[in-house]
């Protein structure tokens, strides 16, 4: 992204974790090699200290770089966020990473205007609402997890407890599941379940491979991991939601990712707004495809680089 706009002259800073030191690591690499400056590479994790973050912070209040990338986990993220709130920066252009670019507790901070960042497709999986709907108290009872959801979202008790809390009810099967409102049955804009969605089908593509052949499938053969890892390598099919799932020789999916801008909305809220795409599939030099204006720092439309490099 950064050799596509242009910006030779950045700062940098990512979580002290694989995630982070690694993804920085393969990014600096990249930028020497393209003639990118980085002005800067810091580094935080959570756990440390007040003055740390402190100084960081410091480094890109005072930096000359006005485009800076984060390669952060969302909680240090935050912890960054909220620190350089204090004392804002100048205006930076902000690029995230999918942990933290699609992050709806961020929109609150009005200085990441403009930010742009790769995140996880949006999309939506054939039938899951449908499934959530259909919950009763009875397939409740069966998971923990289930039951500690419809007596937090109903605020009564199911039956089999013993620990209740004085003064809440006991469920009476007049609760209305479809008429909760609450994320559970937010299935508009799902990104890393869908990521999950892949993942099981891709699972079970490798165990049919094993167990069945061109004319029957035998559910009684044992298989190892290791068969179940060699048969991944293997697969290639497409969701009845429309992604294609394969993996290279080194195990990875193809990197598909949609372009995130925040950009400010009527009310003068900041909102999330697919731009465009990134698809490594595609041919050396075409992997963007723009299909909206970027709205950058200061609420311009079009890259300023001198103002984004000098």
């Amino acid at each position: 992204m950064v050799k596509h706009f242009g910006w030779t002259w950045i700062g940098a800073v990512r979580s002290d974790t694989d995630y982070g030191n690694n993804g920085m690591a393969s990014f600096l690499k990249a930028a020497q090699e393209e003639g990118i400056c980085v002005e800067y590479s810091e580094v935080y994790y959570r756990t440390q200290s007040p003055s740390k973050l402190e100084r960081v912070a410091n480094v890109i209040r005072r930096s000359t770089a006005r485009v800076l990338i984060a390669f952060m986990h969302t909680g240090d993220m935050r912890f960054l966020l909220e620190e350089l709130a204090r004392q804002p920066p100048p205006p930076l252009q902000w690029i995230g990473s999918e942990t933290w670019i699609t992050d709806p507790d961020f929109l609150r901070y009005n200085m990441c205007a403009g930010a742009i960042g790769f995140g996880v497709p949006q999309s939506v999986i054939p039938g899951l609402r449908e499934f959530l709907l259909d919950l009763t108290p009875a397939q409740a009872l069966k998971s923990p997890l289930l039951k500690e959801f419809w007596e937090s979202s109903f605020r009564c008790y199911l039956k089999e407890r013993t620990d209740i809390t004085e003064g809440v009810q006991e469920c009476d099967g007049s609760e209305d599941i479809h008429k909760l409102q609450n994320p559970y049955l937010d299935t508009s804009q799902l990104r890393v379940t869908n990521m999950v969605y892949k993942a099981t089908y891709a699972i079970a593509h490798a165990i049919h491979g094993l167990i069945c052949n061109d004319t029957q499938c035998d559910k009684n053969i044992k298989f190892t991991p290791w068969q179940i890892l060699n048969q991944l390598k293997l697969v290639n099919f497409t969701t009845k939601n429309g992604f294609k799932v394969s993996f290279d020789s080194n195990g990875d999916p193809p990197a598909v990712y949609e372009l995130i801008n925040w950009q400010f909305k009527k009310d003068g809220t900041l909102d999330f707004v697919t731009v465009g795409q990134y698809d490594s599939t595609r041919p050396r030099g075409q992997e963007f495809r723009m299909s909206r204006n970027i709205s950058w720092v200061g609420g311009q439309t079009e890259v300023h680089y001198n103002y984004l490099t000098d």
